[in-house]
């Protein structure tokens, strides 16, 4: 019996990767590319079924791709009704917010504009800021210490309450039910704290790497140069005097 051959496998694996991708090709480019004739490749194909091994892709989530369920109903697509494009109704806060340069305030856009560039100017400014905050926290972790053993923070509130009155009169929340506070000790911020300026610190710790190895990196760098320098006047027996090609020192 003939043994199977490893290229027949190869194509198989690489037709049904890519077709996974979405990739879109014809098996007679294909074929080429791998360099086998269009029939044999044909054959392998339908022998064994590559085209049933390849994944299918994820339905996702919500109405699909022209589905007209919600036609006519508000915030329907190209009802005009509902929030306006770009709003942010429903971000809590700005952390995970998408950065879209030209929606950006004037304020936003100098700063963005002043950020450095330069990957050794990036490194300094996030090390300037980096000690910033190293020096902040070390300051709140000796307010916090210096504190008396039973002092409590609070760091949570949950205040419950219902409406108070009858029909048309009722005031909603006015009457509260129930809260609930959660406090921290003096102890546990500086804990937290302390892992926050560990972080900040094996940070910091890491630009400083990086901006030791560029600063190794240049030296290298004009020793080369100079070495090279060296081998040319060797070469040459031509010594570079620093005047333009033709001129002499002390010419007028």
């Amino acid at each position: 019996m003939p043994k199977r051959s490893e290229r027949r496998d190869t194509a198989k694996a690489e037709y049904i990767a890519r077709k996974g991708k979405g990739e879109a090709f014809t098996l007679k480019d294909f074929a080429e590319e791998l360099g086998v004739s269009y029939q044999l490749m044909r054959k392998w194909k339908t022998a064994d079924k590559w085209d049933d091994a390849v994944p299918k892709p994820k339905r996702k989530r919500g109405g699909q791709p022209g589905n007209r369920n919600s036609a006519g109903h508000k915030n329907a697509e190209g009802s005009h009704d509902g929030a306006p494009k770009g709003n942010k109704n429903a971000e809590k806060d700005g952390a995970y917010s998408a950065i879209l340069l030209d929606m950006l305030t004037e304020h936003e856009q100098a700063v963005a504009a002043a950020a450095p560039l330069d990957s050794r100017e990036a490194l300094r400014h996030e090390m300037q800021v980096l000690k910033v905050r190293e020096h902040r926290i070390m300051e709140k972790i000796a307010i916090y210490e210096a504190e008396p053993e039973d002092t409590l923070h609070v760091s949570s509130v949950l205040d419950m309450r219902v409406p108070r009155g009858r029909g048309d009169q009722k005031v909603d929340g006015a009457a509260q039910q129930m809260g609930m506070y959660s406090k921290d000790s003096a102890f546990a911020r500086v804990l937290k704290l302390q892992e926050a300026l560990y972080k900040v610190q094996g940070r910091i710790a890491k630009i400083a790497d990086s901006l030791r190895a560029a600063e190794e990196y240049e030296k290298r760098m004009e020793l080369e140069t100079q070495r090279i320098e060296i081998l040319r006047m060797r070469a040459t027996g031509m010594v570079d005097d620093g005047l333009p090609d033709g001129g002499e020192e002390g010419e007028a």
